[in-house]
């Protein structure tokens, strides 16, 4: 494997990558079959539910990579970075389009509560945590 990709960083660079584009691909269909905006933003939050009940469940693999990555300016601590970042960007693109207000204010308020329920779903066996995480963001909808 070293030939193709050089370096063991490499290789978890690119199977970061690809594992990124995967699931931004996957949030986003999920997220586009609802209709309304009020749908939509709840759909980032069923789209973790379902994630976190899936089989073979092991928690966030950017959260796992980046644990075990002491270096704060490796390539693939980078690649992390702009993992979260894209989503958080993802997500505040979707309560724009939605027409809603403080959108990158309340990107980052579902990112800290999704990444949350990510580690409590895994960590703590919580699987429930994306639904605890959209009951306590739904009131700022209002």
């Amino acid at each position: 494997m070293y030939n193709q990709f050089g370096s063991k960083e490499s290789l978890i660079v690119e199977a970061l990558e690809e594992c990124g584009r995967r699931s931004m691909q996957s949030l986003k269909a999920f997220v586009d079959k609802s209709r309304s905006p009020r749908g939509k933003v709840r759909a980032i939050f069923r789209w973790h539910d379902e994630w976190f009940h899936r089989p073979g469940f092991e928690g966030c693999v950017f959260n796992n990579v980046a644990g075990e990555c002491h270096d704060g300016n490796s390539e693939i601590r980078l690649v992390v970075l702009r993992y979260k970042r894209d989503r958080e960007d993802y997500i505040a693109s979707v309560l724009a389009q939605e027409g809603i207000a403080s959108h990158k204010k309340l990107a980052t308020q579902i990112m800290l509560l999704i990444e949350g329920a990510t580690v409590m779903a895994y960590a703590a066996g919580r699987r429930d945590s994306a639904v605890k995480a959209w009951e306590a963001f739904e009131p700022s909808l209002t």
